[in-house]
């Protein structure tokens, strides 16, 4: 009796961290999905991607929407303005695509002065 009570033990016990394990690798194929759905096997340059995403895309965030953040406009650039901030929010976590748009910023603000 006390052997089949300790095995209904040890089984329960061992349950919950069999589906944990198993909800980490689900999640871990889902990310890995995301982080290669452009299609290609660049592992390196995604890699390197998400590591400039967690390093540089805060600061780099932060310089764009202060640049283009439509408060700062009374003319006619304000709808411009207003799709690029929301752009850059959009991307706020994606260092490459921050850079791309960092060049549609400094032709908007060039347009700008003149």
């Amino acid at each position: 009796m006390k052997s089949k009570i300790l095995k209904v033990i040890s089984i329960i016990t061992i349950v919950p961290f069999v589906i944990q394990f198993i909800i980490k690798q689900r999640k871990k194929s889902i990310l890995r999905k995301k982080v290669l759905a452009d299609g290609t096997n660049d592992y390196e340059g995604t890699a390197k991607n998400i590591a400039n995403s967690i390093s540089k895309s805060r600061s780099l965030y932060k310089e764009l929407i202060t640049k283009v953040h439509p408060n700062n406009f009374n003319d006619d650039r304000i709808e411009l303005a207003t799709e690029l901030s929301s752009k850059i929010t959009k991307a706020k976590r994606n260092y490459e695509e921050l850079i791309q748009l960092k060049i549609e910023v400094e032709e908007f603000i060039n347009t700008k002065t003149e």
